[in-house]
């Protein structure tokens, strides 16, 4: 921790301490004024102060306002009295009894908003690296090489049969699912929906299980 933060930290505490020293004094004579015994006169000063350190703790603008307002009244009111400006009366009585519990609820419900996990552990341990995943070519991305020095081949008279046999159409080159996506412009997931719902029909798998389809076989135009 450096030097400024470590300052900043003592200066916010040292504030704190004895901003709540001051002013509890003031709220338990306000409490005692009134008519509170002793062990319930401490719990005015408890239960404001300890909402004006929730309000700070979690920063909450609303809150920091009205918990000094709260604690601003009880000061105001206190050292009122004990100067003689005021004397007793039924009002200051009604919203000193409300001091206490505006304090109890607003102090539950920053506690109840902040999740319990708000503050971050010292060290967080490292995420381990994925090892990278090699995808196997398919069949459809594949290109052989070119082959050098071709032997050269005779031309047979025709009716010999060679030739018929090399006019054969060559067989077309299977389509993977990737390859159907690009074609019509889709996603590949709606592929897969293509061919569970019977749209597109499956030619042949590949060894890794991949679906292969038949250039001839698919839809004129994408299904929505």
């Amino acid at each position: 921790m450096n030097a400024p933060n470590t300052v900043g930290t003592w200066v916010r505490r040292g504030s704190l301490t004895a901003g709540i020293c001051y002013t509890a004094t003031a709220e338990y004579e306000l409490a005692r004024r009134l008519g509170a015994v002793i062990p319930v006169a401490v719990m005015l000063p408890l239960a404001i102060d300890f909402y004006v350190i929730a309000a700070l703790r979690w920063f909450r603008a609303f809150d920091i306002g009205l918990s000094l307002a709260l604690m601003g009244a009880a000061q105001v009111a206190a050292h009122a009295l004990e100067a003689g400006v005021i004397k007793v009366s039924l009002d200051m009585v009604a919203v000193t009894s409300l001091l206490v519990p505006v304090s109890l609820w607003r102090t539950h419900a920053l506690a109840r908003q902040t999740p319990r996990d708000a503050t971050p552990p010292a060290t967080v341990p490292p995420v381990p690296q994925a090892e990278p995943v090699v995808l196997e070519r398919e069949v459809g991305e594949f290109h052989p090489p070119e082959i050098q020095d071709a032997p050269k081949t005779h031309e047979l008279p025709p009716g010999t049969g060679q030739d018929d046999k090399d006019d054969e159409p060559s067989p077309p080159v299977l389509l993977t699912a990737r390859d159907v996506a690009d074609r019509y412009g889709v996603d590949p997931s709606t592929v897969r929906s293509w061919v569970h719902n019977g749209t597109l029909e499956v030619h042949d798998k590949t060894a890794r299980g991949h679906n292969l389809f038949h250039p001839d076989k698919l839809p004129q135009e994408a299904q929505s």
